[in-house]
């Protein structure tokens, strides 16, 4: 596999490795770095070179993740898909299938001003189809430049229409969490997942007060979110997407995930772009769907 990769995609700034059982990739141009996994087509890293971030990730990921493929890893953007949250069915997973399929690379591009292009594609399969009974074909393409842009295409290949639930499970590395404050939330719809309290309309910035799993719907405004100790904001562009979801287990939560270290809690926050609940979106029978986010970093 990987002597196969290097053949077709060497010299582009791509390096190719194994940890455990997975492939892993690595892309380096004048603006960042990055790494991605073909499990699950996550990305795993991404490191600016210039500005506040210089030489530090945006992305957490936890150092008790599982690399043997049973499981999705913990952190990086793992891609919910074609349902978010827990399935309509029991036994199925959580957030969808994808994340836990091996996707293949379809094409790495060096575009101008030396953005790095790569574009990763998962098709359905027997596996697939056994567990949610639709054709289809996804793309996904991920731009590493100063920003970081990545975009989830869907192609229905069904004669008939797909109501689809999506996100991109974005895990950011925070000095700490319980210092962060989000901005951009005002005027959408929250729904506390945790209480499930009655909707309500943020009047104001949203402080972080761990635990929380919440998702703000009809949000198609920029998000940031201010990483004190670190000393940047991270802003949050979306495109086609109508939810934002913010979630951190907390002291008390984080003891019912194997995979985080019991005192990492207060380093990462995820905040996710994507379709979720009311926002789900449906898919005309033949017809492609696509959402985006953008990440870019200022300094505080």
């Amino acid at each position: 596999m990987l002597e196969k990769l290097t053949k077709q995609f060497g010299g582009k700034g791509l390096s190719f490795s194994m940890q455990g059982n997975l492939v892993m990739f690595e892309v380096e141009n004048s603006h960042a770095k990055a790494k991605i996994t073909t499990h699950g087509g996550c990305l795993l890293s991404y490191i600016p070179k210039v500005g506040s971030s210089a030489n530090n990730d945006i992305l957490w990921v936890s150092d008790q993740s599982i690399y043997d493929g049973s499981k999705p890893i913990r952190g990086g953007v793992p891609i919910c898909w074609p349902w978010f949250g827990a399935a309509d069915e029991q036994g199925l997973p959580a957030h969808g299938f994808v994340r836990n399929k091996a996707w293949q690379v379809e094409s790495v591009s060096n575009l101008a001003n030396d953005v790095t292009q790569v574009v990763m594609t998962l098709e359905s399969d027997a596996e697939t189809l056994a567990i949610w009974p639709f054709a289809f074909h996804l793309s996904l393409t991920i731009e590493i430049s100063e920003q970081l842009l990545m975009t989830l295409t869907m192609q229905n290949l069904n004669d008939v229409d797909l109501p689809i639930s999506e996100a991109f499970h974005s895990y950011f590395s925070v000095e700490d969490v319980n210092s962060v404050l989000v901005k951009g939330l005002k005027g959408s719809i929250k729904l506390d997942k945790l209480t499930n309290a009655k909707a309500v309309k943020p009047l104001v910035d949203y402080q972080v007060v761990t635990p929380m799993d919440d998702v703000y719907l009809n949000q198609s405004k920029s998000i940031e979110f201010v990483d004190t100790g670190n000393k940047r904001t991270i802003v949050l562009d979306k495109m086609n997407a109508s939810s934002t979801i913010v979630w951190n287990p907390g002291s008390e939560g984080v003891s019912n995930f194997s995979d985080i270290n019991k005192q990492d809690w207060t380093k990462f926050i995820c905040i996710e772009a994507g379709n979720v609940l009311d926002n789900t979106t449906t898919v005309a029978s033949g017809d492609k769907h696509s959402f985006a986010m953008k990440i870019s970093v200022e300094n505080v």
